[in-house]
């Protein structure tokens, strides 16, 4: 189960000329690709004997760790091997499906921000290598500062990849998950949620962070807020 949020207010800038580190998640918020989640998800349930789910039951319960929410489906693994193999399973359908895309807005916020000269970067529980290959397919990779992906497929927490980064202030995550609200919390970032992706605004907004409804809000809230 996630922690109980600590509702936190927006840190504001004491140097607005300061501009800040941008912090991307991928999956749900620049890669709009839950149906793809849900279609691979629902192919393993299946193959378990245990009923599928929809798009609303899973935008309702998905979390992290990710092998909580496994469980909670009946998914249980035998051992850390059986864990992986459906890891692997899940990211071998997910790669071909033809569902992915990128969310709306998202190519426009991070070419603006790159032509703007903001550091940005995408740190992403997904592997990295299936991260790097997707930032390149969908034509992102050449304008990121760093990718920090997973070295597994397990969807474990991101935060000690985040400490691993040790980003100078300010800096905004941009997520679309209570675990995203939760790492910025741990490394004292602002935080911008987005309720397009894997959670519902419900669950984002006990948080106390900004939540929008889609990318194309993005940019007006950190120009307003940051430039």
């Amino acid at each position: 189960m996630p922690n109980v949020p600590r509702r936190r207010k927006w840190c504001p800038l004491t140097n607005r000329r300061q501009p800040p580190t941008i912090v991307w998640d991928f999956n749900g918020t620049l890669l709009n690709d839950i149906q793809a989640c849900l279609n691979a998800l629902n192919v393993l349930l299946k193959a378990r004997h245990l009923q599928p789910i929809t798009q609303t039951y899973y935008r309702e319960h998905f979390g992290f760790p990710v092998i909580q929410f496994y469980e909670s489906l009946g998914m249980i693994p035998t051992d850390a091997e059986d864990w992986e193999n459906i890891g692997e399973s899940f990211h071998m359908r997910y790669l071909f499906s033809k569902s992915l895309q990128l969310q709306p807005g998202a190519q426009e916020c991070v070419s603006n921000l790159h032509r703007m000269g903001i550091r940005q970067g995408v740190l992403s529980a997904l592997e990295q290598g299936l991260l790097e290959l997707q930032l390149q397919q969908f034509g992102l990779a050449h304008e990121m500062d760093f990718i920090s992906g997973s070295r597994s497929y397990d969807g474990a927490s991101k935060l000690s990849a985040a400490t691993a980064l040790q980003l100078r202030q300010p800096v905004v995550l941009i997520g679309d998950t209570t675990h995203d609200a939760e790492v910025a919390q741990a490394q004292g970032w602002n935080c911008i949620l987005c309720a397009a992706g894997h959670q519902t605004a419900d669950r984002l907004k006990p948080f106390g962070f900004p939540v929008i409804d889609s990318l194309h809000d993005l940019l007006p809230m950190l120009q307003e807020r940051f430039f």
